[in-house]
C-alpha cells in the first residue's frame, strides 16, 4: 500500500476483548465518513478468547478496510507500534478494543483537525458505558478529565490519553512511536516526546466514545501495580520529567515538595500492608449503599499499589534486579 492512501488510519490493540471488538467494529461500519477513505488496523495481542477466528470471519464479510495483526503480547505500547509500522493513513487515530464510537466520529476528528491545523492533537471525550453499573464496578471514568466541561480545551501534555485520540502519522513516526518497555503510561510517556515537537493537545467534547470495560478490584489494584512499575522506568529515564511524575502519581522520591512529603508519611500509617484488607472490605461492603466513599477508598488503596510497585521497581532498577 501507497503511504497516505487514505486520510486515516484506526488503530486498535486488542487483548482478550472480543466482545467489544466486535461492538467496535460494527460501529466503525457506521461510520458517516467515506470508507473508502480510511482503514481499520486491528493488533491482536496473543488473545485467548478467540479474537483471531473472530477477526478471520468478519475480514470476510466487513465493508471495512480492515487489517488483522498479530501482536507480541508485551505492552499496549508495543502492539500500538506494529499498527503504526502498516499504517498508510495521513492521520492515525487511536481505539482501544472497548472504546465503541459515535457514528459521526471520524468526520469530527477530521474537522477539528482542520480546525486547529498541523502538529494537532485532537483528544476527544470517552464517556463510562451506561450499561456498567457503578456498584459492580471497582473504578468509575478513569477517563475523564477536568476539561469534560467545557466545548474545547488546550490541554497540558499529562492530561494526553490515547483512546479516542488523533495526530498525524508522520509526528508519531517523529517521535519514536510508544515505549514499548513500558506496562502502563505509555500514551503519557508519548506525549511528553510530541510536545517536545511542537504538538499541541486539544480537547473537544463532542467527539465522544463509550468506554464498556468492566473491572473488578483484583483487576483495578493490578493495573495500579502496572503503573508503579511504569513511571518507576520512567523516572530512570528521564530526569527532567522527575517532578511532573512525582506529583502526578503521589509516589514518594527526592523531587517530592516537602509539604507533600510530610502527607506522604501520614498516608502510610494509615494506608499499609496491614489496613489495605480492612479498608477494601469495608469499601466493598458500602458499595451499594455509600458508593462516593466507597470508590474513594478503593482509589486511596489503588493509589497505595502504585507506590509500592514504583518503589520495588525502582530499587529493582537501580541495583540492577
Amino acid at each position: 500500500m501507497k503511504k497516505d492512501q487514505y486520510e486515516f488510519s484506526i488503530i486498535i490493540p486488542c487483548r482478550n476483548r472480543c466482545d467489544t471488538l466486535r461492538q467496535v467494529l460494527v460501529a466503525l461500519e457506521c461510520q458517516t465518513f467515506p470508507q473508502r477513505a480510511f482503514q481499520v488496523i486491528v493488533i491482536d495481542d496473543q488473545s485467548t478468547d478467540g479474537t483471531d477466528v473472530f477477526l478471520a470471519n468478519f475480514q470476510k464479510q466487513t465493508c471495512l478496510n480492515l487489517t488483522a495483526l498479530a501482536g507480541k503480547g508485551t505492552t499496549a505500547g508495543a502492539a500500538r507500534n506494529t499498527g503504526l509500522e502498516k499504517a498508510c493513513g495521513e492521520q492515525i487515530l487511536f481505539l482501544d478494543a472497548d472504546t465503541i464510537p459515535h457514528k459521526n466520529l471520524l468526520i469530527q476528528h477530521q474537522s477539528w483537525q482542520h480546525h486547529f491545523g498541523d502538529k494537532t492533537c485532537i483528544v476527544g471525550r470517552v464517556c463510562m458505558s451506561e450499561s456498567l453499573k457503578k456498584a459492580e464496578q471497582s473504578r468509575v471514568n478513569e477517563a475523564a478529565t477536568k476539561y469534560d466541561k467545557q466545548c474545547t480545551a488546550e490541554l497540558p501534555w499529562p492530561e494526553y490519553r490515547t483512546a479516542n485520540t488523533s495526530i498525524a502519522r508522520e509526528i508519531c513516526l517523529r517521535a519514536g512511536g510508544f515505549d514499548s518497555r513500558l506496562p502502563a503510561a505509555e500514551d503519557t510517556e508519548f506525549a511528553s516526546r510530541l510536545v517536545k515537537l511542537g504538538v499541541r493537545f486539544f480537547f473537544v467534547r463532542d467527539i465522544e466514545v463509550v468506554h464498556h470495560h468492566p473491572m473488578d478490584e483484583k483487576g483495578y489494584f493490578h493495573k495500579g501495580i502496572l503503573y508503579g512499575r511504569a513511571i518507576a522506568l520512567w523516572y530512570r529515564k528521564a530526569p527532567e520529567h522527575r517532578a511532573v511524575l512525582v506529583h502526578r502519581y503521589g509516589v514518594y522520591a527526592p523531587e517530592l515538595k516537602k509539604y507533600r512529603k510530610v502527607k506522604h508519611i501520614f498516608r502510610r500509617f494509615f494506608i499499609n500492608s496491614l489496613s489495605v484488607p480492612i479498608l477494601v472490605s469495608t469499601a466493598r461492603f458500602i458499595r451499594s449503599t455509600w458508593f462516593e466513599m466507597s470508590n474513594h477508598v478503593y482509589k486511596c488503596v489503588y493509589r497505595y499499589y502504585v507506590r509500592q510497585a514504583f518503589r520495588s521497581s525502582l530499587s529493582d532498577i537501580t541495583t540492577g534486579g
